[in-house]
């Protein structure tokens, strides 16, 4: 092996070693000392951003516990740790004998604060991608203004874009988390629970139009790219890798969208156990203490409820009404039964029923089994044309409704399941029958 060879870079060989790992990334006391180091050179803490030695161990020794302070030396303990930390995070000055930050340390905490910055802040996915929008019509006519929004407005706004999209994704996914949680809290009162999931309710609203917008702005993006005609061939490269990058944009969107509608049955599942004899019980007994314990309290013409010390005062205001309204306790005093009407079957109306019915079982059936096949077929071929196989379908069933339910049966599985992967390229069209689909492409891992 010449030195050539010996001298290639191998990153993962690199990274795996235990001293460059560790010295990439800090366990978690180092990685705390580091992260109150960087909070303290940008808050101004410390002057023209260097600390001294004092200062780090000042800072592990808070992360110490009682008895690792009692039973060892501290600034020996922590001395092999701060110079692991030399390697790649901090610099070490002997004329002023301070310490400061590499580069890397610097990046390492500013990424980390943006990132989790991002779970908080509003994203600006819809304000990004109306600026390309604007831009990609603007160089619509001219094969460089459209060479320049690919290489100089997209390449800048790309980066930001992913990470406004990561942060979308945390955020829902945090706050469908919280609403679940919220959801199956015990030893809550029932106004704080509904209060709480209002709350959450709320939260989720506003980030599901964060991603209806998303959704939007980025499939009328990729609409305007496969709307562009050219025969340059190094601009129809471009154009088919930033429309395979959008799509991937929708596939993580609709993944995002699938885990808000699977909070639904957690909201149905609160009001049902609102519903349940426990909360009627207890609202039960509430109202036979009001009743019991509460007071009319004369005040000039006219009389205010008040209740028991233990519930704050409300001042009720409401018009006297003119006609008193008695309500009859049907229990008491049953409304005297009407005779029943009966009715002769319709034969006739019954048996067209009856044939509605049997028609959508054999359709639901024949749906079924087609989905079955279509997935053993997958499974020996690891790939299959969905374009073909629709029109495979319709030839042989004779029924359009078939056929459709059939194909989006089949996306529906592909798109919710890891091990397959969905290809739509609208750029080919499948044309038979006097239909034409997008040819879409299914392929199992």
């Amino acid at each position: 092996m010449n030195n050539d060879e010996e001298d290639i870079f191998n990153f993962k060989d690199e990274a795996s070693k235990q001293t460059n790992y560790h010295a990439l990334i800090p366990k978690r006391r180092e990685g705390i000392v580091i992260l109150h180091l960087y909070d303290g050179v940008v808050s101004g803490r410390y002057d023209n951003g260097r600390f001294t030695g004092d200062e780090i161990h000042r800072l592990f020794e808070v992360t110490m516990t009682a008895k690792e302070k009692r039973t060892k030396y501290v600034k020996s303990y922590n001395k092999n740790r701060i110079i692991r930390l030399q390697k790649f995070f901090l610099s070490y000055d002997e004329e002023t004998r301070t310490y400061s930050f590499q580069e890397y340390g610097l990046n390492f905490c500013e990424t980390a604060k943006e990132t989790l910055a991002g779970s908080f802040e509003p994203t600006e996915i819809q304000v990004i991608c109306s600026s390309l929008k604007k831009l990609l019509n603007e160089a619509l006519e001219y094969d460089e203004a459209l060479k320049e929004w690919f290489e100089i407005h997209f390449k800048y706004y790309h980066p930001t874009l992913k990470k406004h999209i990561d942060y979308l994704d945390r955020q829902i996914d945090d706050s469908v988390s919280k609403l679940r949680k919220d959801t199956l809290a015990q030893n809550i009162k029932p106004l704080q629970l509904l209060e709480n999931v209002s709350d959450d309710l709320k939260d989720v609203q506003k980030k599901n139009e964060d991603l209806r917008g998303a959704f939007n702005e980025t499939n009328s993006i990729s609409q305007l790219l496969t709307e562009i005609d050219t025969d340059n061939r190094e601009l129809l490269d471009l154009i088919e890798e930033k429309v395979q990058f959008f799509e991937e944009i929708q596939r993580r969107l609709r993944g995002t969208d699938r885990r808000l509608d699977r909070i639904q049955p957690k909201i149905k599942q609160l009001f049902a156990a609102f519903r349940n004899p426990e909360y009627s019980a207890q609202t039960d007994r509430f109202i036979r203490f009001l009743l019991k314990y509460s007071t009319l309290k004369k005040a000039s013409n006219d009389k205010q409820v008040v209740f028991p010390k233990e519930i704050p005062n409300v001042l009720l205001k409401f018009k006297r009404p003119r006609h008193i309204h008695f309500d009859r306790d049907r229990d008491l005093f049953p409304t005297r039964s009407k005779p029943r009407t009966t009715y002769e079957p319709d034969l006739e109306a019954e048996k067209e029923n009856q044939a509605i019915l049997d028609k959508a079982y054999a359709d639901s059936e024949s749906i079924e089994n087609w989905v079955n096949l279509i997935f053993a077929e997958l499974r020996q071929s690891k790939q299959l044309n969905l374009s073909e196989m629709y029109f495979r379908v319709l030839k042989d069933s004779t029924d359009f409704t078939i056929a459709t339910k059939v194909f989006f049966n089949i996306l529906d599985i592909g798109y919710d399941k890891e091990e397959y992967h969905i290809e739509i390229d609208k750029n080919k069209l499948v044309k038979q029958e006097g239909l034409i689909l997008w040819n879409t492409i299914l392929t199992e891992h």
